[in-house]
């Protein structure tokens, strides 16, 4: 009982105090995670680092306080440990989920790895990016994952569904 209350403890601390929660305006990768599931929504905000690093993470998000306090938690986690992208890929959601507080959690574990499945989403669309077209310099594209609504562009952006090889499917927010 006493694990519990402090895994709660250590959730509604970070969703209070959310560590790294906000716009990150030098973003290279924006991307934007949801679940019907959860009822909530996440953006990362990705600043990629030289070789595979990753040198600095923000975040936004709707939704209870499982998601914003478990996506606080990966974030100081990542940047704290200095994880690097293929690092963050290899987080396991199990493990995160003990980490967080599985009691604490109970059966919402996909509100609880929101945050962590969004940014992987984020490391690879930054992988995938850099493969293909490398740095552009342009704003960055805002892509949302399966479950997500499209409405999270902005007035500047517009929804757009990728049809490309590997991203059918996928919608995104792209610029006016």
């Amino acid at each position: 009982m006493r694990q519990r209350q402090q895994q709660i403890a250590a959730l509604v601390e970070h969703y209070q105090s959310s560590r790294y929660r906000g716009v990150l305006e030098s973003a290279d990768v924006v991307m934007l995670g949801g679940s019907s599931e959860c009822g909530g929504s996440v953006e990362i905000y990705l600043k990629a680092g030289e070789e595979g690093r990753i040198r600095d993470l923000s975040f936004t998000a709707q939704g209870d306080i499982i998601s914003q306090g478990a996506t606080s938690m990966v974030l100081e986690q990542v940047l704290g440990e200095e994880l690097t992208m293929e690092e963050v890929l290899a987080l396991d959601y199990e493990k995160f989920v003990d980490r967080v507080g599985r009691e604490a959690v109970g059966s919402r574990t996909s509100n609880a790895t929101l945050g962590l499945s969004t940014l992987k989403s984020a490391v690879r669309k930054h992988q995938r990016d850099n493969l293909h077209a490398g740095s552009t310099g342009a704003e960055p594209v805002r892509e949302a994952t399966p479950g997500s609504s499209s409405s999270a562009c902005s007035a500047t952006t517009r929804s757009e569904t990728t049809t490309a090889p590997g991203l059918i499917g996928t919608r995104r927010c792209v610029p006016l």
